[in-house]
């Protein structure tokens, strides 16, 4: 039975006979088009509908010649438009395919007649870039991919990097070490790959650019680069990067939105092992290069959050490493906190597998450092510095200066006693965060650098908490002292939410007096895990709810 939308597709006006493609697994239909000014024509366009349409959508395709000539063509000639609205919409076949047909003709083809197209590529100049970058990309390329670590400079420099092999990635340095943990976390990623990875030096002109480039104005050959480096170096400069022999010569072009970059040509050879072989290719042309940006400002906060430039200069003290603050931990450093110290004294069992960040690589291994390790690795832009004291012993040592926060995640009165002698010693704000077991409470105290812990001597935690727990809800583990109450990963979640998000706002100075921010849930949920629980009269409003998340003032 022939589909009703094929004698749409035979009789259709703007459509010409349907191209047959032997084993294609697409059908074309040419596109009938006007004539177009030289300036802006291109060879062809199509209807292509896979197979099995209309089950899955219709594209429109334009010849190869329309690629980076014309925006919105992605590297095999798909136009990006709003296209086909697919088969879950209520139109039929031939109503979709009419308005592909509509939509060709309003957003992309009159406004490229017009012009009004024309400064699209800036748009998405990255994109482009990618597509560039990709017809000259080969397995036997000295380097595949880029990373900036630091802010983009208003002068141009020349500035080291550093080639990890096998990756074949260049990481440009910067100034701030920022470059050092982003070289660890990738030399332990080839180390899977190979019984360990070489680093090579390599160097970067680094020339800033006003505004991105277009593929008109993308330098196309060796001659050109060195043209624009002739004229935006300093003769020194110049020179300097001329001379380098036996190393890896990048130029690295930088835009406020997006970056380009060329390895060129005369550099050492790539080494290329096929089996028991090895065989080395020259760099004989110019290889424009994938640039990546892992500068804190973009990979914590993609430009959008003013203030990972000051939390870069924070120092966070953390003790504890469990199950809450080990999540926490992770959540502060993706949010551009600079430098982290974690302190713990305990190892990782396995009770722990089923709630904690880490999981069982890290059995019998030092909290403390198995969080740092892997939290350094995961976020580039922060400093993790683990310690496997009793938090007693760390303070003696150590104590709090220079510490622009500190939190207590630990649920352990000896730790705050502790805490508050050290914050006599030196100011520091204060988060003490917890939860109640089946965490049906969650509670973060944030207290500004003035004010103590204790009230008239006394540890307030256990006023401050939502239920009174019968004494068989802590359990004991069998064969030693330690207790634990139990939870879920998801049920935390919400406890680790509040307490990063509280925790940056202290580090931010956005808390200028002592409040208490609960995460309340409902007596529903009570009496789901334990029979015969009552939330504080404080807590009741909570009651009628999932969940609640409640501030007052230490006071109250």
């Amino acid at each position: 039975m022939t589909a009703s939308y094929e004698t749409f597709l035979a009789f259709h006006p703007a459509l010409g006979p349907e191209i047959h493609v032997p084993n294609s697994q697409e059908r074309r239909f040419p596109i009938r088009l006007p004539a177009m000014p030289p300036s802006r024509a291109f060879e062809a366009a199509w209807l292509v509908l896979p197979r099995d349409f209309p089950n899955s959508c219709a594209i429109v395709r334009l010849s190869k010649d329309a690629v980076l000539r014309i925006p919105h063509i992605e590297i095999d000639g798909k136009l990006c438009f709003s296209g086909d609205r697919g088969p879950a919409c209520n139109f039929s076949p031939e109503d979709r395919l009419q308005e592909v047909l509509y939509l060709f003709n309003e957003e992309f083809f009159v406004p490229w007649l017009a012009g009004e197209l024309d400064r699209d590529f800036e748009d998405e100049c990255r994109t482009y870039w990618e597509i560039w970058v990709a017809r000259h990309k080969s397995k036997l390329d000295a380097i595949w991919r880029v990373y900036t670590v630091d802010e983009r400079s208003a002068e141009p420099q020349l500035v080291g990097a550093r080639l990890l092999q096998p990756d074949r990635t260049l990481i440009v340095d910067d100034s701030r070490g920022v470059a050092n943990n982003l070289v660890v976390s990738l030399s332990q990623r080839a180390m899977h790959a190979t019984r360990g990875p070489q680093i090579m030096r390599a160097y970067v002109a680094a020339i800033p650019l006003d505004s991105p480039w277009t593929p008109l104005i993308w330098p196309k050959s060796a001659a050109e680069i060195d043209t624009i480096l002739r004229m935006r170096l300093n003769d020194r400069q110049y020179r300097e990067f001329s001379s380098i022999k036996g190393h890896h010569r990048v130029v690295l072009f930088r835009s406020p939105n997006c970056n380009h970059a060329y390895l060129l040509p005369n550099g050492p050879p790539t080494v290329i092992q096929r089996g028991k072989s090895r065989f080395a290719v020259p760099t004989r042309a110019l290889l424009p290069l994938s640039v990546e940006r892992a500068d804190p400002a973009w990979i914590c906060g993609r430009d959008q959050i003013p203030q990972i430039e000051s939390r870069q200069a924070k120092h966070v003290i953390v003790f504890g490493a469990g199950a809450l603050a080990s999540s926490v931990i992770d959540q502060l450093a993706r949010a551009g906190i600079g430098k982290i110290t974690v302190v713990d004294p305990q190892n990782f069992a396995s009770p722990n597998i089923g709630r904690h960040y880490l999981g069982a690589e890290s059995l019998h291994q030092s909290k403390a450092f198995s969080v740092a390790l892997r939290v350094a690795l995961a976020n580039p832009a922060c400093k993790v510095e683990p310690y496997d004291w009793y938090a007693e012993r760390w303070l003696l040592h150590h104590g709090l200066r220079g510490a622009d926060a500190v939190l207590d995640l630990t649920g352990e009165p000896d730790v705050r006693l502790a805490l508050e002698k050290a914050r006599q010693q030196y100011a520091v704000p204060l988060l003490v965060a917890w939860m109640e077991p089946f965490v049906a409470a969650a509670h973060v105290a944030c207290l500004p650098a003035n004010l103590p812990w204790l009230r008239g001597g006394v540890d307030p935690l256990l006023d401050i908490q939502a239920v009174d727990w019968p004494d068989d809800v802590i359990q004991r583990e069998p064969g030693c002292n330690s207790t634990f109450q139990s939870y879920t990963p998801a049920q935390a979640g919400f406890a680790v939410s509040l307490t990063a998000e509280a925790a940056l706002a202290v580090i931010d100075g956005k808390v200028d007096q002592s409040t208490i921010r609960s995460w309340v849930r409902g007596q529903r949920y009570l009496d789901r895990h334990y029979a015969g629980l009552a939330l504080r009269p404080w807590a009741k409003c909570a009651a009628t709810f999932d969940g609640v998340i409640l501030e007052r003032n230490r006071s109250e």
